[in-house]
């Protein structure tokens, strides 16, 4: 393993045990939470000095409203700044229990640290990315509703939340709370291999859908994702493997739309 968290003894940080982690995992969701909440109280007083309490309450009133009626275009764009804000509150949490608990070593703890993106991390890319393609066409066949999972919004804003969330913040939050943290602390306890069954196994849980199929279409890319974080010691590097394969995918349902 070339990350150099995997000899603490040497005066890296520890990653946490197995009971550390879930409790951790419980702290960085409640960091994340507080960060959430404390982001909406800022700038529902910005609106109130700004604009006053009836433009404030009138707005939120507005909002709920095209929540549960509005527009389709609207209500998706609505869903992608909120899962946008969720997604920035989760990266926020991860890196202030890395920070908390490891100091200006924080990205040890984290994997994020340098790599050079060789010849097998693009042939494993274009296998990915080739995979997606034949997984899409096995899965809208198997489930023609599928075709329906990612709709995006006909607006240029609702169009930059769906590449700022889909191919920066997604695979951002996810790869430093997979790849990154879980994945450091399981390498460092229990081995490659545990590591990277147990992270591909939550990362597809993660994508869990009704019919199961997209949870086992991205099992796979769960387990390319571990095996590239194994060889590279950087979750950097799956963070970029996760975005151009999610850039693929947006192109693909973008297309789609023509």
């Amino acid at each position: 393993m070339n990350d150099a968290i995997s000899n603490p003894a040497q005066g890296h940080p520890r990653p946490p045990g197995l009971v550390g982690l879930v409790v951790s995992l419980v702290a960085i969701t409640l960091l994340a939470l507080l960060a959430l909440a404390l982001a909406m109280s800022v700038v529902a007083l910005a609106a109130y000095l700004l604009f006053g309490w009836p433009h404030l309450r009138d707005s939120i009133k507005d909002g709920l409203a095209m929540t549960q009626g509005g527009r389709m275009d609207d209500v998706i764009t609505a869903g992608l700044f909120i899962g946008s804000a969720i997604y920035i509150a989760g990266i926020f949490g991860l890196w202030a229990m890395a920070r908390i608990r490891a100091g200006r070593a924080w990205p040890l703890l984290l994997g994020w640290t340098p790599f050079r993106a060789d010849r097998t991390f693009w042939i494993l890319l274009l296998a990915g990315v080739a995979y997606q393609l034949g997984a899409s066409l096995v899965v809208a066949w198997l489930h023609p509703a599928s075709r329906q999972w990612l709709s995006l919004p006909d607006s240029p804003l609702g169009l930059a939340l769906a590449f700022a969330l889909i191919v920066i913040l997604a695979p951002v939050a996810e790869e430093l709370l997979f790849r990154g943290w879980i994945y450091t602390a399981l390498r460092a306890r229990f081995g490659f291999t545990a590591a990277l069954w147990a992270t591909a196994l939550l990362f597809a849980l993660a994508h869990w859908d009704p019919t199961h199929l997209y949870a086992l279409a991205i099992l796979p890319i769960g387990l390319a994702l571990g095996y590239l974080r194994e060889r590279t010691g950087s979750a950097r590097a799956t963070t970029l493997f996760h975005m151009l394969y999610n850039f693929a995918g947006l192109s693909l349902s973008f297309l789609g739309k023509l």
